[in-house]
């Protein structure tokens, strides 16, 4: 459930910054943003990959880590310089970002260690 949480988090993060607060993109963003979180969805589920089969994922805990910090530096560069984001909304963006990347480090850590060393 947080995978698809993150999943959608950072869709929706992605859906504001392709519409950039002025509709041009919606349909190609929603369309974007519900791919995204049917993969997600699915692929959390019944995939292969170590979510689904409730194994720890260290990578997927490093990968949310590093994305929060980037959040950050963009957080930090958009305070320095405003007129780096000008005409798009990046708050909401990269609170988006902040939020999925916050869940995916539980979902790293979280899991089967047995399982782990077959990987």
């Amino acid at each position: 459930m947080l995978f698809f949480l993150s999943a959608a988090a950072v869709g929706v993060g992605v859906l504001i910054l392709m519409t950039a607060g002025t509709g041009a993109g919606t349909w190609f963003g929603i369309t974007f943003c519900g791919l995204l979180v049917l993969g997600s969805a699915v692929g959390g589920r019944w995939g292969r990959g170590p979510v689904a089969r409730g194994v720890r994922a260290p990578l997927l805990a490093t990968a949310g880590v590093a994305l929060l910090g980037l959040c950050a530096v963009a957080g930090i560069m958009l305070v320095w310089r405003p007129s780096v984001g000008a005409g798009l909304p990046m708050v909401p963006f990269l609170l988006c970002m902040a939020i999925g990347s916050l869940l995916m480090v539980p979902v790293g850590v979280m899991g089967d260690e047995a399982d782990e060393r077959r990987e």
